[in-house]
């Protein structure tokens, strides 16, 4: 179930306790507000109608096919039917556009020492440069091999997602797929670039391959990811019945202004789960790559990681905001009439500012209680402190007016 994408300060292993913790909350509709891959919502599952909301479009297309999909994911025997004749048909049209740089990386991807390596790669930046100068920039469907190219992903691997997204596009204009469906094949193609992008696992830059490490950089770019799309297609998988999840809701807003703007509309959850960015890394910076995927709009990218101009900054994220931004939304919830679970760790933003987050839940609530400290290891993919992963301590409060 689910769609296994690894993420920044998941809460996976997390995610039996807090269900726990909600369950402790009165009946009714929960809001998932920093949905994520939404690892608590499918541990939540049908217990109760799961609204989900993030910031990030890639994540809330996650969430939205995750909990509010009519229509379940094709199996990839009946994907690659019908997508491959237009899929092949692009993919031929770029590769002659680009065909002298392809040849320079397929003599790259043949290098058996670093030396040979370095020489060839040089080959391959100039005869990409030519290429990519002679071109449109906004020719129809040529991004990800005008842009990510000889960086994230190899050459070959970026025309193949080019020719992708274009099959999808024209399986959905012409109805051969639903737009559910649009919606899952475009989820399975970022986790699939997820899993041959030449980096540590997000897309805050792409490494710059060494004599250690040339040779994972060949076996990555060797990788189809035409093949590792099919099989991320038959890996896909909703969370509960189709009656259940037309009674969901998916957002994609801000956190800080979603809450209100129920109250106002007068149709708050009963329960809110907020997991919020708890250190000063900025998510959009991780997963621009995922964001432009899903925008397909031809960004104009500056900075080592080709990165977005329009990218989110939370002010969760930001020591002196932090404080803040919480007060904000813990009273927007309180003011909504929800319980509220947070999930928070003892190194956050919030205690380094020297605040006390129970002390912000007990200006807006009656009730709060710390239900569980946990050890915990978040992921952190080599982020801002240059280490897989960080051990901290999770505090997971329940408030209640």
């Amino acid at each position: 179930m689910g769609v296994s994408i690894s993420y920044m300060g998941t809460k996976k292993g997390l995610a039996p306790a807090v269900a726990q913790v909600i369950g402790y909350a009165k009946a009714g509709v929960l809001l998932d507000a920093f949905a994520g891959m939404c690892s608590v919502g499918e541990e939540v599952g049908c217990a109760r109608q799961i609204w989900t909301n993030d910031i990030q479009l890639f994540a809330a297309q996650i969430a939205g096919a995750l909990f509010t999909a009519h229509d379940e994911p094709m199996s990839s025997i009946a994907a690659a039917d019908i997508h491959y004749e237009f899929f092949d048909e692009h993919r031929e049209h770029l590769v002659k556009l680009f065909a002298s740089s392809l040849i320079a990386e397929d003599d790259l991807l043949d290098s058996t020492t670093f030396s040979v390596f370095s020489k060839r790669s040089r080959t391959l930046n100039t005869k990409l440069g030519q290429a990519l100068g002679s071109l449109c920039r906004r020719r129809p469907y040529s991004l990800f091999s005008t842009l990510y190219s000889n960086n994230y992903f190899g050459l070959r691997q970026a025309i193949e997602a080019d020719a992708l997204i274009r099959a999808i596009d024209i399986a959905h204009r012409t109805g051969a797929v639903t737009e559910d469906h649009k919606r899952w094949f475009t989820i399975a193609l970022g986790r699939a670039l997820l899993k041959i992008s030449n980096t540590t696992g997000h897309f805050a830059q792409f490494l710059k391959p060494k004599g250690s490490s040339f040779n994972r950089y060949l076996s990555l770019r060797r990788r189809s990811l035409w093949r590792e799309w099919l099989f991320s297609v038959g890996e896909l998988q909703p969370v509960g019945t189709v009656d259940w999840r037309r009674r969901n809701k998916s957002f994609n807003q801000d956190s800080l202004s979603l809450l209100p703007q129920l109250t106002n509309e007068g149709r708050c959850p009963a329960v809110v789960y907020a997991d919020p960015p708890y250190t000063d890394d900025q998510y959009s910076r991780y997963y621009h790559v995922l964001e432009t995927l899903v925008r397909y709009d031809y960004p104009r990218v500056s900075g080592a990681g080709l990165y977005r101009p329009d990218r989110y900054c939370t002010p969760f994220s930001q020591k002196t905001k932090a404080p803040q931004a919480f007060d904000s939304f813990i009273k927007a919830a309180a003011d909504g009439g929800a319980d509220l679970v947070l999930s928070y760790p003892t190194n956050g933003l919030l205690h380094e500012a020297q605040v006390d987050p129970k002390q912000i839940l007990k200006r807006h609530y009656r009730k709060v209680r710390c239900c569980h400290r946990i050890a915990y290891n978040h992921s952190t993919f080599g982020a801002s402190k240059g280490v897989a992963q960080s051990e901290v301590t999770e505090l997971i409060y329940l408030a209640q007016l």
